[in-house]
């Protein structure tokens, strides 16, 4: 908690607060206690005293809400009693409670704002009026069932779904079943202007997308099953939840959608025309390029290479941390605390680390407890330290010696914020020294452990660090084993896959610049690096099977480069609307204002842009010039009849 006033208290308000502290702490009955920090070394408010702060603690029994209030309660009645303009409580504890409310606010802002996106980019695309109410009607429907699913999984199965991946599966059920309605009716409307019957039409589409929508959900699915292993749990339900979202979505998209195009036909397309609506202009231009990077493949593949590897070079700077406050907006109670407690006693005060140690009769040994408090307060990161030397009154015995005398507590307040990469790699050195320090105090038969919220955030990071190790080679894996299914060839997955790899690594790169370096964080919250990876490479995955099923198709009646030409002007429109798409849905999520949100959407935003602007659009076709089709071309090239002499 962190009072605050423009002007100095009186004397008579600062006895009105001490006295109000006092009775707080001596209530027998009390759910809460408070001690506050007053003449503690190296905690001296800086410049003029007219900031108070108190440690709170309350009855773990209670209810998170009932604990709120109290804590609410306490700090209104110091203002009053102090004559502070206000206090606010502030910690861990309070603004993770902030983030899940304003998620909650924000998730129907977030539909919205999506909905408008999607009807923007149908209407614009397809110039009809039925093509965004069947992308709506899609998206409702997927929704809808998703959501009760997985409601139901929550009561009955005992699976909870954090708060957080709401906004995420919003975005990407809006994403990809616009993707998905995008490719249906590009290829319907196309077959139209080839002259094929309307029914045969919606049918032939549905024949050729059935195999690669459902490789292309499973991928996604099957890539952040993964996270179900990764041992944190936050990803651990993160990971269910979207692979349930997409599985249904994939259900809708393959079943209501050709079902509503063979009801509707072409009156969806009104008032557009029955053939495809790109100008032949900007078709020649994509195949222009498309056919350069199949005609200079070596040159293009090592542009882009070099392009994504500058970009990927942010990675060797990837710091993670929780800024679970800082990560609020500056308005917010919790964060206004903080920047008062930072200001004043330095931002390590919000959240200090407890470090308990236990040994028969250690509360006795008063000169080795004091001299290893000295020996804390020395170290490298540490701004103060609150312990057994305090001359604390009797009414606070216990606060850092156990009644038993079997325990002693120390709280190290650090010089930055508590659940930052640098708290963290401070604590680390500090674990590493902690051995010695014991012995040199005198004190090295004493059990040690850490506590509080740099502790909780070490062991995040340590978490995901293991967890992307045991997870990225498994989805790695999956996405190979689903795309050597459906290509029928041991060439292309591969170099597939490390191109969505590398763009993966582009996008963390560049959130690293902007996140880290440019806006000043020093770290990405620790969720976020796992999730943007394990989704973009699914998604990126994902789409190459479009691009590359489609160029295997041209592939079958004519020369392979002319065939990437084909494709990928004919496809590539399509392609880059369906990319462009995801990617605007993702950078919805930056709306809700709360760091992780807008660090996912960035992340997701550029790895999707240069999925479709450098890696479809480029870099594959290139690669598939170099390599060709591998096995099945050669099989294909020796099946064919030699031509006969002119």
């Amino acid at each position: 908690m962190v009072g605050s006033s423009e002007r100095p208290p009186t004397p008579r308000q600062q006895a009105a607060a001490a006295r109000y502290l006092a009775r707080v702490d001596t209530r027998r009955r009390a759910t809460l206690r408070a001690l506050p920090l007053v003449d503690f070394s190296g905690l001296e408010p800086r410049g003029s005293r007219t900031t108070i702060a108190a440690f709170t603690y309350s009855n773990p029994a209670l209810p998170a809400a009932d604990r709120e209030a109290e804590a609410k309660d306490f700090a209104d009645r110091l203002a009053r009693f102090g004559g502070l303009e206000r206090a606010d409580v502030t910690g861990s504890v309070p603004a993770t409670e902030e983030q899940t409310q304003l998620t909650e606010q924000w998730l129907t802002w977030l539909e919205l704002a999506t909905v408008v996106l999607v009807i923007t980019i149908l209407a614009l695309y397809f110039r009809a009026v039925g093509v965004p109410l069947l992308g709506l009607a899609t998206v409702a429907i997927a929704y809808l069932i998703a959501s009760r699913c997985l409601g139901w999984l929550g009561v009955n199965a005992d699976i909870s779904f954090p708060q957080e991946v709401n906004p995420v599966i919003v975005a990407l059920l809006f994403g990809i079943l616009t993707d998905y309605v995008v490719f249906f009716v590009s290829g319907y409307r196309n077959r139209l202007g080839e002259g094929t019957g309307s029914l045969d039409a919606a049918t032939e589409v549905t024949a050729d997308l059935l195999p690669v929508i459902s490789t292309a959900s499973l991928m996604i699915a099957g890539a952040t099953l993964t996270l179900l292993v990764s041992g944190v749990r936050f990803l651990s339900a993160f990971g269910p939840g979207t692979a349930i979202a997409v599985l249904i979505g994939a259900a809708v998209a393959l079943t209501f959608v050709p079902a509503t195009i063979a009801i509707f036909g072409e009156a969806l397309l009104w008032p557009g025309r029955r053939g495809s609506t790109a100008a032949p202009s900007a078709e020649g231009a994509r195949g222009r390029v498309v056919g350069m990077a199949a005609r200079h493949p070596v040159l293009v593949a090592t542009f882009c290479f070099l392009l994504l590897l500058v970009a990927a070079s942010g990675v060797r700077k990837l710091e993670l941390g929780n800024p679970v406050i800082r990560g609020l907006p500056p308005s917010d109670t919790a964060r206004r605390g903080y920047e008062t407690a930072a200001s004043a006693f330095g931002p390590g005060v919000t959240g200090p680390t407890a470090l308990l140690l236990e040994e028969q009769e250690i509360g006795r040994e008063r000169g080795a407890l004091a001299r290893f408090q000295t020996r804390l307060s020395e170290q490298e990161g540490v701004k103060a330290v609150l312990g057994p030397a305090e001359q604390l009154p009797l009414r606070r015995y216990g606060a850092f010696v156990a009644p038993s005398r079997d325990a002693a507590r120390f709280l190290l307040v650090l010089e930055s914020d508590p659940n930052g990469s640098e708290a963290i790699s401070a604590l680390s050195q500090l674990e590493a020294r902690l051995p010695e320090l014991l012995r040199t105090s005198s004190l090295g038969e004493a059990q040690a452990g850490f506590a509080g919220d740099t502790a909780i955030a070490h062991e995040l990071k340590d978490q995901t660090n293991q967890a992307f190790l045991r997870i990225a080679p498994l989805a790695i894996l999956v996405l190979l084993l689903l795309l050597w299914v459906l290509l029928r060839n041991r060439t292309a997955p591969i170099y597939l896959v490390g191109v969505s790899a590398l763009v993966v690594a582009a996008s963390l790169g560049l959130t690293v610049y902007v996140f880290g370096d440019l806006l000043g964080y020093g770290e990405l919250v620790f969720f976020v690096p796992v999730a943007a990876a394990i989704l973009l490479l699914a998604l990126g995955s994902d789409y190459n099977v479009f691009l590359v099923s489609r160029i295997w198709r041209e592939a079958e009646d004519r020369e392979l480069r002319p065939a990437i030409r084909t494709a990928g002007s004919r496809a590539g429109r399509a392609i880059t609307v369906a990319g462009l798409t995801l990617a605007a849905s993702f950078a919805v999520l930056a709306l809700v204002p709360i760091l992780a949100f807008r660090e996912l959407a960035f992340a997701m935003a550029v790895g999707l842009l240069l999925d479709t602007m450098i890696a479809r659009t480029l870099l594959i076709p290139a690669l598939i010039s170099i390599f060709g089709r591998g096995e099945g071309e050669h099989e294909r090239r020796a099946e064919q009849p030699e031509p006969s002499p002119s």
